[in-house]
């Protein structure tokens, strides 16, 4: 990439409290003289390497240019910084200098008018989203902005290049996002995921299907939504149970059941014959429970009454043995192995 430009005292940064800190330099602008991209990553603030400011430092920019040249296209790639000045950590990024500063990053967006943007690191990421919206949470998934010129453009939210080069196992991470990204959103590779489902209300809506759940040598994928996180006093909104042919990955009806979900206002004899149908599904011996995080789950169970169920298989533990160094929430493991389907 080119250096980035020295400007000096921008009209834009007036009133900026960066500007009242001992900063080796102030208001470095890098949207001047580069051309539009196709792909702009975005890096946290200009760091200085041999005597120039750089978005990214030498390694950073590699690992970055190793991802994005595994395609047969010719995708220009640009960089540009979140903060205009040096040395801003999200430890001093005050609610005044990101109000600035997103001035120039907009500005940048604009004069790039890049088809695709990643958000590299905790500083690019907060400087689009906010103080309010965790890293972690978004990570991965991509949202469409548009700046105050009115620029429209699709951001991804990834971890710095640094973290993979601090700590190599992070590699799989930093490459995961970035190749479905460009996969999903400039090659059109993504697809809406849609699975049907039998909605339980009445006694008669399980009798349609009990023999099917309560008998079958399929496995049963469970999944819960509850109001919360506490298992004493928080309560069940829904319960999910999907056939599952393990040989094959077809997937078999999905039954799901409204405990005490407000909108179904189900009378407790139904509530107590929708228990006892799941205590029969997951007390049967012939096949596998298969649960996301099942010690949460089986606690909210346990508390409506299910004790035995039999054969439970944690995604979550398996997919630690299988691979250690990604996070192993159900959104994280479903665009892991489903990259290219909207949920």
């Amino acid at each position: 990439m080119s250096n980035l430009s020295f400007q000096g005292v921008n009209a834009k940064c007036e009133g900026c409290p960066a500007l009242l800190k001992p900063l080796p330099r102030h208001t470095i602008l890098d949207y001047e003289f580069e051309e539009p991209c196709d792909i702009l990553f975005i890096s946290d603030s200009p760091k200085l390497m041999e005597g120039s400011y750089e978005a990214f430092r030498y390694h950073e920019t590699r690992l970055i240019l190793r991802e994005t040249q595994n395609f047969p296209e010719d995708w220009k790639v640009g960089f540009t910084t979140a903060v205009k000045c040096p040395s801003i950590t999200l430890d001093n990024l005050s609610s005044g200098i990101r109000k600035a500063c997103k001035t120039h990053l907009h500005d940048s967006i604009d004069h790039y008018q890049p088809k695709l943007v990643f958000a590299c690191g905790s500083v690019a990421t907060n400087m689009l989203y906010g103080r309010s919206k965790e890293s972690s949470k978004v990570r991965g998934k991509t949202d469409v902005m548009t700046t105050d010129n009115g620029y429209e453009f699709k951001v991804v939210p990834i971890i710095h290049p640094f973290q993979v080069v601090a700590e190599p196992r992070n590699a799989y991470l930093f490459s995961n996002d970035i190749q479905v990204a460009i996969k999903n959103e400039l090659l059109g590779m993504s697809s809406e995921a849609h699975t049907p489902y039998t909605l339980g209300l009445s006694i008669e809506d399980l009798d349609e299907c009990r023999d099917e759940f309560t008998h079958t040598t399929l496995d049963v994928a469970v999944d819960l939504e509850t109001t919360g996180l506490d298992f004493l006093n928080d309560t069940i909104h829904t319960v999910s149970l999907t056939l599952v042919d393990r040989e094959t990955g077809d997937l078999g009806r999905t039954l799901v059941l409204p405990i005490d979900h407000r909108e179904a206002k189900l009378g407790y004899k139904i509530k107590g014959d929708f228990m006892k149908f799941i205590c029969e599904v997951l007390a049967n011996k012939k096949n596998r429970k298969v649960l996301q995080n099942a010690n949460f789950d089986l606690k909210f169970l346990k508390r409506y009454g299910v004790e035995d169920v039999q054969n439970v298989f944690d995604t979550k533990i398996l997919q630690h043995f299988l691979n250690e160094n990604i996070p192993k929430s159900l959104a994280d493991l479903a665009k892991y192995y489903f990259p290219h389907e909207t949920f």
